[in-house]
Formats: C-alpha cells, structure tokens, sequence
C-alpha cells in the first residue's frame, strides 16, 4: 500500500482503538450496575470482552485472505461496531432485565450465578468484540499486500498507534466522557466516530486490491522454515508472556493503589501508563522484518527489558510512600497538578516492563508467521493465542493467585516467566552459530545483553527483598496531608507506636487491623473505614436511628460489615428475627474475631446472615422485603462505591423495603462542599418523600429516608435506650446518651430544614453520569476541604425548624469526647484507631470505669470547633443569655459535665461558665469525670488562665492527677502524674 493511505489508515486505526477503549469501560460500568463489581463479576466480563477479540482476530483474519479489498472489509467492520454501539444501551438493558429475572427468580448459588453472568456478558459482547478483534488481522493485511517483509512494521505500528489510541480513549472516558457527557451520550458519540471511520476506510479501499485474492488459507505454504524450535517457541511464549502481562497489571493496580489511593482516578491512570508503555514499545520494533534469528534475539530482549523493568518495584518500592508525602506536603497543590505528580510514580513501576510487553508481541508474531508468505492468518492466529493467555492471567491472578500466594510472590512469578522467555529465546537463537561468525558478531552483544537481564529477573525473581506489609498500609495519600518535618515524616513510615495485627489480601480488596493507644483499626486498602473508638459512635447511631424511627423493625438489610458493631445493634433489638449482612469483601469476615470486644461475637447469632457479594446485585437479587435497610459503605471517591448513592440505587432500594420501611443512609461531610451532599440527600427526596438527618460523629451524618411521614414512638425509645434496654449501655457510653429524651440531641433537619438543604444543591448524580464518583475523587485530592463548615452549616439550617433543641444538641456536642485530627494523627502516629476520616479518641479507662485523657491535638481542634457551632447555634436561637456583645479572643468558656450550673445565663444542662466573656469554647471535658485538676470546683486552671493556652490543663479521675492536656486543650503534651 502506497505510504500515503498507509498514513491515512493508521491515523482511522488510531481513532479506532480510541473508540474501542471507551466501549470497554462504558459497557463494562454499565453491565457491572447489574452483576455487580465483585472479583467473580470484573473477571467474568473481562474475559468474555477479550474472548470476544481473540475469536474475532482469528475468524477474520482467515477471512482476509479471501477478500481482494481487505481495507474495504476493515470499514465495513468499523460501521458494523458503530450500529452496535448506537443500539448497545438498548442491548445491555435487556441482558440486565433476563440476569435479574432468570437469578433472582430461581435463586442462584454461586457457581451457577458466575456462569449465568459470563454467558450474558458472551451474549451481549461477543458480537462487537469479535468484530473488534478482526480489525488488527485485516487492516495489517491491507498495509503489508502481498509483502511479506512488511508483516512486522506494518502490525508494530497499527498495534502501537491502536494501543496509544485506546490510552487516549482511556483518558477521555476517565476524565471527561462519563462525568460531563454521561454513557449512553458517550455510546452515541463513539459509534458516530466508528460509522466516521468506517466511511473513510471504504471510500479509500476502493483503490486497494491485492493480487491474488482467490487464494484460500493454506494454498501456496512457503517452505517449512529451518529454525521450526523458534517458531514453535514463540507460539507457547506468546500465550505465555500475555499470561505475564496480566499477572503484572492486575498485581501492579493491587498494590499502586494502597499507595496512590483507590479512587476512579486512580485506577484510570493505572490503565492509561500501561497502554502508553504497550503503545510505545510497539511502534520502536515497527521495522522491516529482518532475519529470524534477528527478531528471536530482540525478542529476548523485550523479554529481559520486561523482566528487569518489573524488578525494579522491589527496589524503590520503598521511596514511593516518601515520594506521595513529598506531593501532599506541595501547599496549593490543584487536584489535577497532585495526579500528575502521581501518574510519575506510577510510570517509574509500570511504563518500562510495559514497552517490553508492547515489543514482544509483534516480534513474536513475526516469528510464528510463515517466513515467504504474506497471510492475514497469521496475525490473527498470534492474536488469539495472545488474547487467551490474557484471559488466564486475568482469571487465575484474580481468583487464586493474589488469594493464595499474595501479590509479592505473585509479581515474582511474573518475573520467573520474563526471565525464563528472556533465556529461552537467547539459547534457542544463537543455537549452532559459529562462533566468530558474521551473525555470531551481529547478534552476540544482543543475545549477551538478553540473557544477563533475564538472569538478573530470575535472581530478583528468588532474592530481591520484599517490601513490609506494614509500609504498603500506610495510606499516604489520606494520612500524610499534614505539613511535616523530616521527623514527623519518619515517624509515621514507621508505624511507631502501633502494631499490624492481621494483614489478608483477599480477591477484591487487602485488608488489615491495626491497634495503638487509641484502640483497634480496620483498614481497607491503606484507608481506615471503621475502629473500635473513632466510629463508635457513627457505626452505632447508623443502626440506632432507623429502628427508632420504626417501631417493632423485625427485619434489617445491611451493607458493609465493618467492625460488626451496626451489625450487633440492629441483632440486639428487641423483636428482630432477621438482620442480612452484604459484604464484599471476605478479608473483612476474617477480621471479626479482632473486633469481638465491641460486635459481641454477633455473627454467631442465629438472627444473623452474611452474604459475600456487590451490595447492588445482591439487593436486586433478593426476593424478601425489609423493614430497614442500612447502608454503610465506604467513602463515595473511592471507585465504584458512588453506584450506592444514585437514585436508581435507592428506587432499587426502595422496592425491597416494607411499605412502611425505613431507608438509612451514610454521608460523609470531610472532603464534600455542601451542595454535593444536598445533591446526594436531593437524590435520596426524589425517591423517598419523606427525609431526616441526624448525625453520629459531626463529621458524619446518618439519613433517613421512607415513603411514609417519619414519627418517633417514644415508649419505643425508652425500650430501647431507657433503663433496662438492649441499647442503653452503648447508647450511654458512645452517644452520651442517659435519658431517651436525650437522643432527640442528635436531630440537625427535619422535613422543613431537607426542604432548605435541598434548595442549595447544584449537583446531579445518576447511574448514567455519575458525578459524584470523580468530584469526590477531586475533592479527595485537596486536602484543604473542611468537614466542620458543612456542619455548621446543617446546623443554622436546623435552628430554622421549630421544635429543634439548641441545647440538647450542644450538650451532646460537648459531652462527645474530643477527637484528634485526622492530619495530626497521622503526622504523630498511625491511624489505628482512627475514625474513618482520620479522628480518633483519647478517652483511656481506668480500672474502676473512670476516665482520664492524654495525647497532644492540633490548636485548631474539631472538638472546640464543635462547641464553637452550638453556640452560634445558641445565639441564633437567641437563648444564649450574655448581656453584652460577645468579644472574640477574651477569655474562655469551659463546659463541664455534670456540674449541674448553667452556661452563663443559658441554663444549659451540664455547663458551667468559668470567667466572663463568651470568645469561644475550651474543648469540652468528658462528662463523667466527677473531679476536675486540684479543685473541684474548677477545671485545673482553666478558669484562671485567661487565654493563655500554654496554661490550660486537663482534668483527671480521682487517683490519677491532673494531666497537662486535655482533647483539643493548647498547653503542652503530657500524661497522668
């Protein structure tokens, strides 16, 4: 073909795999909202997207040897991909209309649920795959004619071009397409862009013909080459290596993102440094074929290229923490200059054993192909063989390797395949070569070079160190925020003063328990998502309300296990028979027995039922009906967690609650401005008329949503939580709840103030444009979002509505023991712990159940802060009392439990005002400490200090002495005395 359309048709080829990579990930979304993203679900679809191209590249690439117009057929194949395109939301919403009547009515196990999705997904990709598939065998016959010379320069730059094509194609649907456009917009557009190409490749191959284009497969065979041992090497090596090249981008995506963080963005770049790699090494072997011992020898070298490029994870491994604390330390640093910053990181693991794996395939398919003959067969038959050793890799390293081996040794069996192919290729090349010889001298620099790195894979294979378990859960993305000093930096790469006590990388996720002075962790991922202290109180309040709110509840849907503690309130209500338990993960099941002090062995009820799957599917599945349904998932920037917060996720909900059933939903506020969670409780009133929030921690809010008006019976109430209750004990201890009246304190809106809260959202969030994924994912990488200012903004919204108590809520408020930043926490410590925004308490027991305080918090502590908006909460009521205007900055007001005198003219229960003048609050003393420092009747001398902060000092039960601080206090660190 003249160079000219060549350049024509690679530019359509390019456009082409742009395209096809945003098909993948758009109908991969779309079939994962019906399957479900669990690990059985994500290898099922992959597997039958790229089972789909292997069968196409195969079919069509004997096809082409047929045709006499082989770049006609490859624009017919793209105008057949773009009529599907237009048609595949029709197509998808049908496949997702027989999964679930076909599982959901015959109540599937397992096995049979996996197999019932891959044949769906067979059924609905296996006719745009395979046409994919074909395009690469057809467009690289029409560019090499009747050439057989042009075989490895032709299919090296159309697979490169289609390669760095599908990363633009990555690029735009992850950061532009999905969130802006939507899926079925995008779908639409991208199969207009193929029907595009499609017309300009049949309106330029009208002028292409080959000269023979009668001849079937197999007629005219040139002679049988004389090295067969390579070609037969080659065909075993090209399933092989892809084999590898999964192993490695799945084991590489396991462990960058415990360092980079997990959400859509992440994953994203992941992907796109990996296609640009394949792309790149591609095109650098998209040369004329040379001799087969030439392209065996640099075979080997893209071999031991991959091998030794692989091999260098486990030796900076350890400086990628030290580099991602390096990019959160940069001060107004944008969202998008951070994950820049980011992608380098992620390029130094992947970029170079990935243009190793971009040069194997062309110059192992150049090996396979029939030395005198130009055959379409051939690259398709490499192709397929290629396709299925992918389709191995994604399905073994998935389900058993990472599982059972780990992804260390999993990664070093990737390694033992490139260094195994790197000294195969190397031996079997120079095999029977002269020594001394004109190809001796050609090719011994090459074959020394390939066999000296495959060796030092295997060695690194065998001895490079590994990296600890205990660095790779650090979380730096989310706990190194915090401006630090080389101390403080080293501090918390250490771990000091916590310990790892279980570590489990499971199929979809690697999940840990860590224990410090602050009490036990559980991580996901790098990233704390529930604790034995810091979210207590949230992980009991998210079960608590909605059975408040529905008297005599006898059934419970929840999703996300966590610590078990939801998971216990909800068995130990009075009356509840049957509470389910959704969790994707098996690793966490694992970790309950680390937690049994705080879920009281709950799984071992007989009213309890767990169920491993994706919380969506298995909603959709489910035939019963609930009386609550809780959802407790994780944060919504990490991917694919924001599906549980569109309205089709509540409609589907909504169909599996009683008629008078009650909908609890999480929502955090660090991270998301205001209208983004007015969007989310907007999406929530749309399908529920009825909504009200309370809050756990106040960083923390718990929903509630139900078709009927939401009332509170509060015999019911006392039933709970009154004397004698099921719940009164944990109520009394981590909401500081002693009277059941007292509950009503945590109430910030009711239908009135969600009618004002939904008036300020500016923000839409569905199954088909899912916003909410990627603005908190950029909201995530801007460490200077604030969770308090959303709070106090939910509480002047709730000060609105009559009948909301200022002081109950302030004295829940102060009553909450403090907690430590997230940021300060981790500069000085580990997370365990921690809330799972990074707050953590310091409250400590002593023997006789009295509680004393130590630990250092930041000046700006959330505690004070938190007094700070009740009493503007106060003030707007107008019941603060004071006679004059309040001054900032004068003295301090201390609240102290129990005291029975009033904040200032108040009257607030439990308050006494120490000094004159209402500047702010001093963090808020645990109200069951019944002896304050030296004196009773003051708080150390807190009274006395009159703004002096290095003078404030803590308080401590009978026995143990004052201490020099106390949560968000401002003197110096200290302990009991």
């Amino acid at each position: 073909m003249r160079s000219k359309a060549a350049l024509l048709y690679s530019i359509l080829f390019f456009l082409s795999g742009a395209t096809g990579l945003v098909y993948e990930l758009l109908w991969v979304r779309v079939l994962y909202q019906s399957f479900g993203s669990t690990i059985q679900s994500v290898t099922t679809v992959v597997a039958a997207y790229m089972g789909g191209l292997g069968l196409g590249a195969w079919l069509f690439g004997r096809i082409t040897d047929r045709s006499p117009r082989p770049a006609v057929l490859y624009g017919k194949l793209e105008i057949a991909i773009g009529v599907f395109g237009i048609i595949s939301p029709l197509v998808l919403g049908l496949a997702h209309w027989i999964y679930l009547g076909t599982a959901g009515a015959l109540g599937l196990g397992s096995a049979a649920s996996v197999a019932l999705r891959f044949g769906l997904a067979a059924l609905v990709l296996l006719i745009p795959t395979t046409l994919m598939g074909g395009t690469l065998p057809v467009l690289t016959r029409a560019l090499m004619g009747d050439d057989r010379g042009l075989l490895k320069p032709s299919l090296g730059r159309l697979y490169g071009l289609n390669t760095l094509g599908a990363m633009i194609g990555t690029a735009l649907a992850g950061f532009v397409l999905i969130e802006l456009v939507g899926v079925r917009a995008s779908l639409w557009t991208t199969a207009a862009i193929n029907l595009a190409i499609g017309a300009a490749a049949i309106v330029l191959g009208r002028e292409q013909s080959l000269a023979d284009p009668g001849r079937k497969p197999g007629e005219g065979q040139g002679l049988p080459t004389p090295r067969d041992h390579l070609h037969n090497l080659a065909l075993i090596l090209l399933a092989l290596t892809a084999f590898a090249s999964l192993l490695d981008e799945i084991a590489w995506t396991r462990v960058l993102i415990m360092v980079v963080g997990g959400s859509t963005y992440a994953f994203t770049l992941i992907l796109l440094v990996f296609l640009l790699g394949i792309g790149l090494g591609s095109i650098i072997v998209a040369r004329r074929s040379a001799p087969r011992l030439d392209t065996a020898v640099n075979a080997a070298l893209a071999q031991g290229i991959t091998g030794i490029g692989a091999a260098l994870l486990f030796v900076f491994f350890g400086l990628l923490p030290s580099y991602i604390i390096a990019v959160f330390q940069i001060a107004d640093l944008s969202a998008a200059a951070r994950l820049f910053l980011m992608g380098v990181a992620v390029g130094a693991v992947v970029l170079i054993p990935a243009i190793g794996m971009g040069m194997t395939f062309p110059l192992l398919t150049d090996l396979t192909a029939r030395e005198r003959e130009a055959r379409g067969a051939d690259v398709g038959a490499a192709y397929a063989l290629n396709t299925l050793g992918s389709i191995l890799g994604a399905v073994l390293t998935g389900f058993v390797l990472i599982v059972a081996l780990g992804t260390q040794t999993t990664l070093r069996l990737g390694l033992i395949v490139n260094g195994i192919a790197a000294l195969a290729l190397a031996v079997l090349a120079s095999r029977g070569i002269a020594e001394g010889s004109a190809e001796d001298r050609r090719i011994r620099a090459r074959v020394l070079t390939a066999g000296g790195l495959g060796t030092v894979a295997l060695l690194a294979a065998v001895a490079a160190p590994g990296w600890s378990t205990r660095l790779i859960d650090l979380g730096p993305t989310i706990y190194a925020r915090q401006p630090m000093d080389q101390a403080a930096r080293r501090r918390f790469l250490e771990h000091r003063g916590v310990r790892q006590l279980a570590f489990r990388e499971g199929p979809n996720a690697t999940v840990s328990v860590w224990e410090g002075e602050t009490g036990r962790s559980l991580r996901v991922n790098g990233k704390v998502d529930a604790s034995d202290r810091g979210d207590m109180d949230t992980q009991i309040m998210i079960g608590l309300a909605p059975i408040v709110a529905h008297p005599g509840a006898t059934s419970a849907f929840l999703i996300g296990q966590g610590t078990g503690v939801t998971t216990r309130v909800l068995a130990r209500v009075p009356g509840m028979t049957r509470v389910k338990v959704v969790e994707i993960e098996p690793a966490v099941l694992a970790m309950d027995s680390l937690f049994h002090a705080v879920n009281d062995r709950v799984l071992s009820r007989p009213n309890v039922h767990v169920v491993v799957d994706d919380a969506r599917s298995a909603l959709q599945l489910d035939r019963e009906r609930y009386d609550v349904i809780v959802s407790e998932p994780s944060n919504p920037w990490i991917a694919g967690i924001a599906t549980l917060y569109t309205p089709e996720f509540f409609r589907i909900a909504k169909a599996r609650l009683a008629d008078d059933g009650v909908f609890c939903q999480w929502i955090q506020l660090y991270q998301l401005p205001l209208p983004i969670v007015a969007g989310i409780v907007r999406s929530l009133h749309q399908v529920f008329p009825h909504v009200n929030v309370w809050f756990g921690g106040t960083a923390d809010l718990v929903v509630l949503a139900s078709s009927r008006p939401i009332t509170y019976d509060r015999t019911w109430l006392a039933q709970l939580i009154g004397p004698g209750g099921q719940l009164q004990a944990l109520s009394r201890e981590w909401l500081s709840i002693d009277a059941p009246d007292q509950y009503f304190g945590r109430q910030l809106l009711g239908d009135s103030g969600v009618a004002h809260l939904i008036a300020r959202a500016t923000f839409g969030h569905s199954d088909d444009r899912p916003r909410l994924e990627f603005v908190a994912a950029r909201r995530f990488l801007d460490p200077g979002a604030a969770a308090n200012a959303v709070f106090d903004s939910l509480v002047q919204l709730g000060t609105r509505e009559t009948g909301a108590s200022p002081f109950t809520l302030l004295r829940i408020l102060a009553a909450r023991p403090a907690r430590r930043s997230g940021m300060e926490r981790a500069q000085r410590r580990s997370s365990a712990g921690a809330g799972r925004h990074g707050a953590s308490r310091f409250a400590a027991r002593r023997g006789d159940g009295s509680a004393y305080w130590s630990g250092r918090t930041p000046d700006a502590c959330p505690a004070r802060r938190r007094a700070q908006q009740a009493v503007r909460c106060l003030r707007l009521a107008g019941r603060t009392g004071c006679r004059r205007r309040h001054r900032p900055d004068t003295r301090r007001d201390v609240v102290v439990g129990r005291s029975g005198l009033p904040l200032g003219r108040s009257r607030i229960p439990g308050g006494r005002r120490l000094g004159r003048g209402a500047g702010d609050l001093s963090p808020s003393v645990p109200r069951r400490i019944p002896v304050a420092g030296p004196r009773a009747d003051r708080v150390g001398r807190a009274g006395a200090a009159c703004g002096q902060r290095a003078a404030l000092r803590g308080c401590a039960a009978p026995g143990v002495g004052p201490l020099s601080r106390i949560g968000g206090g401002c003197g110096t660190p200290g302990g009991p005395v």
